[in-house]
């Protein structure tokens, strides 16, 4: 189990903007990474309303139920992270729901939270202004978005280069939702 405070700037993208910032930073399309993240909650909403977020993520070498609880800003996130077997998850994806008062870490998360879908994420990191971007795009119930996320562990130092790098690149700062509040607003005009 790790348990992490998570600081992150994020900023959507138009195609254009993201192509070329892979360009800017290098990047090819074999540096890209697949995760794919599976969402829950319970059937009224109870960790979306306390402004949390349950997800299994699904990565080529390992498997993670990870839980965001709100952190002392807009920008911070306190990350809980498991660890699970390939059985485990295939269990949770089968089943379309997670018990994770099973899990030690996630005693107080409701009985049964259910999956309400998939998000498949092309993501890469680059090591920049002493922190890491990630360049991602994401496919999700017929959509797909791009966007730019920075992640460090310094807030302030972290809003100055990520505003800088925005404004360097011309991109205009955009509102953000997290994957998951794009991902059920989707869901609902699905």
């Amino acid at each position: 189990m790790s348990i992490q405070k998570e600081i992150e700037f994020k900023n959507l993208l138009e195609k254009e903007e993201f192509d070329t910032l892979c360009s800017e930073f290098g990047v090819l399309e074999e540096d890209f990474h697949i995760q794919t993240n599976t969402y829950f909650d319970t059937k009224d909403f109870q960790l979306r309303d306390a402004f949390m977020g349950f997800r299994l993520r699904v990565l080529e070498q390992r498997n993670e139920l990870t839980l965001k609880a709100p952190g002392e800003n807009q920008h911070t996130m306190i990350e809980t992270t498991r660890l699970i077997t390939e059985f485990e998850r295939d269990e949770i994806l089968q089943n379309g729901c997670i018990k994770p008062q099973a899990f030690d870490e996630f005693l107080s998360l409701p009985e049964v939270l259910f999956s309400f879908g998939s998000l498949r994420t092309c993501r890469v990191e680059i090591p920049y202004q002493k922190g890491v971007l990630v360049l991602d795009r994401s496919d999700y119930l017929g959509e797909t978005d791009y966007e730019v996320e920075f992640e460090v562990t310094d807030y302030e130092n972290g809003r100055q280069s990520f505003n800088t790098m925005l404004s360097t690149h011309r991109i205009p700062v955009r509102p953000t939702p997290k994957k998951i509040a794009r991902f059920m607003k989707a869901a609902q005009h699905k």
